[in-house]
C-alpha cells in the first residue's frame, strides 16, 4: 500500500504561505499555543527528499494554527504532485478535464480516448498523447483534485507551473510581462488600430498567453511537441488558437534562458522571416540582445542587424526572470528589412523605478515605428548601425538613456540654486558649553528604565496601529514614529477620535521610542499626537531623576541591536543638573537641526549647480565667496 499523495518541505511552505526556513524551524519547536504537537514524521524519502502525509500535514496546520493560510485544506490537493509525472503529462490530463467536464478519475483508457477525439478532432494538441498515455490512478485523481481546488482551469495551470512538477519552469515576473505587453501593444496600434492577430515563435509559452488577450487571434504554426503544448495550455486558458491570419501581424519570441548562441539563431530565424506588414517584439538574453559580443557570436548578430530591421532595442532591470534574478534581459522591435539604418536604444535598468513610466514607453516605441525623429523622447535615443556593427561595440551601451533637450526656462535653474544659497550662506552661530569642575560623587546612581517604571517615576503607553488611508494633510493632529523625526502623517482631530478613541496621545516632554530593528528615540515638544506603532511612549516623572532629552539621547547611542528597553541604564541626578543638562540638550539639538538644514540644502545646491551648467542655463562665477 502506498504513502498516499505526500509533500515536501518546500510543498508544506508553499501551502502554509511562510518561507522555506519556517518550516525547518516548526521542527524543531513541537509546542504550538502551549501544547506539544510536533512535526508528523516524513513517510518516504525519495532521492535524499523527505516526504510527508498530505492529510498528516493538512491536520497538523489545523490543529497549530500555524501559517498564513487559512484554506490550507482546500489548497493542499493541488501540491502533491504524484511522483515520476511529467508537467506536459499533467497538463495533457488538465486541458483534458478542462474541455470535457469530465471526473478523470472515473473514466477508462477508451473513454478518456473517445472524449479527447471529440475535442480535437484534428489531432492538433490532444488526441495522440491522450491515446498513447497510460495514467495511473493517482495522476487522474491529482488532476480532478487541483481543479475541484482551483478558481478555474486556468488558475488550475497557474498552480500546476507552480508546484513541484513545474518549479523549473521559466517565467518572466509580472513587471516584465506588463512591460513586454506594453511594447507589443504599441506595435499592434501601429499596425492596424482596429486590433492585429499575434504569432507565437519559439518555445516559451506564459509570455505569450499574457500578450495573447490584447491581440485579435493567437497563431500557432506547426506541429512540434512544443507547438502542440502551446496550444493545450492555450485552450485551459479559453484562448482559440488558429495556424494562419492574414497581416498585418505581430510575432512574438522569447528567447529567456536560451544559451547567447542558440538565441541568436532564433532571433536571426524570426526577423528574416518576417513579411511587409510585420512586426517582432522578442525578449531574450541582454548578452545575446544588447551586450559586446566576440568572434563568430558577433558576426552572426552583425548579419542579423545589417538587413536594417531593428528599430528598438532595450536593456531591462535586472530581476525579471525568476529563474536568475541576476540576469538581465533584453528586448528588440523588429520590422522588414530596410527599416532603419539609427535604431533607437534604452538602457531601462539606468531608471529607477519612479522614473519608468510604461504610457511613456509606449509612446516611444509607437514614434520610433512612425520614425518621428523630431520628437522629445522619454526614453530612446538613437544609435548609428555602423558604430553597432563596428568591433566590440554594444547595441545597447550601458545607461543609455534620451538626450535632455536644452530648457528655455533657465530661471528655474537659477531659482533652485538661489534657493539653497538662502540656507548656506546664513552663519551658523558656534555652539559652545561652558564647563566647570566639580567635586565629584563617590558613588555613581544608575537605574534601569525597568526599576524606574516600578518606582512610578516612568510610565510606558503603547503605540496604535494607524492606517495610512486615514490621512489628511490638512489635518492638525500629527502622528509620530520613533523612525520618522517629521512624522508619519496627520489625521483631522475628528477623525482621530472617531477612528483611534483609545489611542494613546503625547504630553509635551514625552518620549518617542521603538527597541526593533534597533533602540531609536525622539522627543516630542508639543504634545497631542498619536504614535504609530511599533514604537511606544515613555512619560518621564520630574522626580526620576533624569530628563526626557537626557534618556532620548542615551537610548540613540545604545548598540544597534534589539534590546529589552527596561534593561536600558540611566544615570540618576539632582533636580538642578537635571534642568540644566536637559536646556544644554535642547541648544545641542537645534544645533544639530542647523547643521542638517545646511547638510541639506548643500545637497541640493550641489545637483542644482550641476542640472544648471548641463543645461547650459546657468554659468558659475570662478570666485567663492568665503
Amino acid at each position: 500500500m502506498g504513502a498516499g499523495p505526500v509533500l515536501t518541505l518546500q510543498d508544506v511552505a508553499d501551502l502554509a504561505r511562510v518561507r522555506r526556513p519556517v518550516v525547518s524551524m516548526w521542527r524543531r519547536r513541537p509546542m504550538a499555543r502551549g501544547v506539544h504537537l510536533p512535526f508528523p514524521d516524513p513517510v518516504e524519502v525519495v532521492g535524499g527528499v523527505e516526504r510527508f502525509s498530505r492529510d498528516e500535514i493538512v491536520v497538523w496546520l489545523e490543529r497549530t494554527g500555524r501559517g498564513n493560510n487559512p484554506d490550507a485544506g482546500l489548497d493542499a490537493p493541488a501540491l502533491s504532485v504524484p511522483e515520476a509525472v511529467s508537467l506536459e503529462e499533467l497538463v495533457v490530463w488538465l486541458c483534458l478535464a478542462s474541455l470535457t467536464g469530465d471526473e478523470l478519475a472515473a473514466t477508462t483508457t477508451e473513454q478518456r480516448t473517445d472524449r479527447a477525439r471529440d475535442v480535437d478532432p484534428g489531432d492538433r494538441m490532444l488526441l495522440r498523447e491522450v491515446a498513447s498515455a497510460r495514467a495511473v490512478p493517482a495522476t487522474l485523481q491529482f488532476v480532478d483534485g487541483l481543479l475541484d481546488a482551483s478558481y478555474g482551469p486556468g488558475e488550475a495551470l497557474d498552480r500546476l507551473h507552480r508546484s513541484r512538477a513545474g518549479r523549473g519552469s521559466r517565467d518572466l515576473t509580472s513587471d516584465a510581462v506588463d512591460l513586454v505587453r506594453t511594447v507589443a501593444q504599441a506595435c499592434a496600434l501601429h499596425l492596424d488600430p482596429e486590433g492585429v492577430p499575434l504569432v507565437h515563435a519559439g518555445s516559451a509559452t506564459s509570455a505569450t498567453l499574457a500578450l495573447a488577450p490584447s491581440f485579435t487571434q493567437l497563431i500557432v504554426p506547426g506541429d512540434t511537441p512544443d507547438v502542440r503544448g502551446m496550444r493545450r495550455r492555450a485552450a485551459i486558458r479559453g484562448v482559440e488558437t488558429v495556424e494562419r491570419a492574414a497581416t498585418p501581424r505581430a510575432r512574438f519570441l522569447s528567447a529567456v534562458g536560451e544559451t547567447v548562441d542558440s538565441a541568436l539563431e532564433l532571433v536571426d530565424e524570426v526577423v528574416l522571416d518576417l513579411d511587409e506588414a510585420e512586426l517582432a517584439v522578442i525578449v531574450g538574453p541582454a548578452a545575446a540582445l544588447c551586450d559586446e559580443l566576440h568572434g563568430t557570436q558577433e558576426q552572426c548578430r552583425a548579419r542579423t542587424l545589417r538587413a536594417e530591421g531593428l528599430a528598438v532595442a532595450l536593456r531591462l532591470p535586472r530581476g525579471m526572470w525568476r529563474e536568475a534574478h541576476r540576469q538581465a534581459l533584453g528586448l528588440w522591435v523588429c520590422a522588414p528589412g530596410g527599416f532603419t539604418q539609427r535604431p533607437l536604444v534604452a538602457d531601462l535598468a539606468a531608471f529607477d523605478s519612479a522614473e519608468r513610466d510604461l504610457d511613456d514607453l509606449a509612446s516611444d516605441v509607437t514614434a520610433a515605428l512612425a520614425r518621428v525623429r523630431g520628437r522629445a523622447f522619454r526614453y530612446l535615443r538613437p544609435h548609428d548601425l555602423p558604430a553597432i556593427l563596428s568591433s566590440r561595440a554594444t547595441v545597447v551601451p550601458a545607461g543609455a538613456r534620451a538626450i535632455r533637450l536644452a530648457t528655455a526656462d533657465t530661471g528655474r535653474h537659477t531659482a533652485a540654486i538661489n534657493a539653497a544659497t538662502l540656507v548656506t550662506s546664513e552663519p551658523i552661530r558656534p555652539f559652545d558649553v561652558l564647563a566647570e569642575s566639580a567635586p565629584g560623587t563617590m558613588l555613581l546612581r544608575r537605574r534601569s528604565l525597568g526599576e524606574l517604571s516600578d518606582q512610578g517615576h516612568l510610565r510606558l503607553l503603547r503605540g496604535s496601529r494607524i492606517r495610512s488611508d486615514h490621512t489628511d494633510p490638512a489635518g492638525s493632529v500629527p502622528v509620530l514614529s520613533a523612525t520618522a523625526p517629521h512624522g508619519l502623517l496627520r489625521l483631522d482631530p475628528f477623525d482621530a477620535t472617531q477612528q483611534y478613541p483609545r489611542a494613546a496621545r503625547t504630553n509635551a516632554g514625552d518620549v518617542v521610542f521603538t527597541d526593533r530593528p534597533h533602540p531609536v528615540a525622539i522627543v516630542d515638544d508639543t504634545g497631542g499626537a498619536l504614535v504609530a506603532a511599533p514604537s511606544k511612549i515613555l512619560r518621564i516623572s520630574p522626580k526620576a531623576g533624569i530628563g526626557p532629552r537626557a534618556v532620548a539621547a542615551i537610548i540613540n547611542r545604545l548598540p544597534r541591536a534589539p534590546s529589552e528597553w527596561k534593561t536600558w541604564s540611566v544615570p540618576i541626578l539632582g533636580t538642578a543638573d537635571v534642568d540644566r543638562l536637559e536646556e544644554v540638550l535642547a541648544a545641542a539639538d537645534a544645533h544639530e537641526a542647523t547643521l542638517r538644514r545646511h547638510l541639506d540644502e548643500t545637497r541640493n545646491l550641489v545637483t542644482a549647480m550641476i542640472d544648471g551648467v548641463a543645461a547650459g542655463a546657468v554659468t558659475l562665477a570662478t570666485r567663492t565667496t568665503e
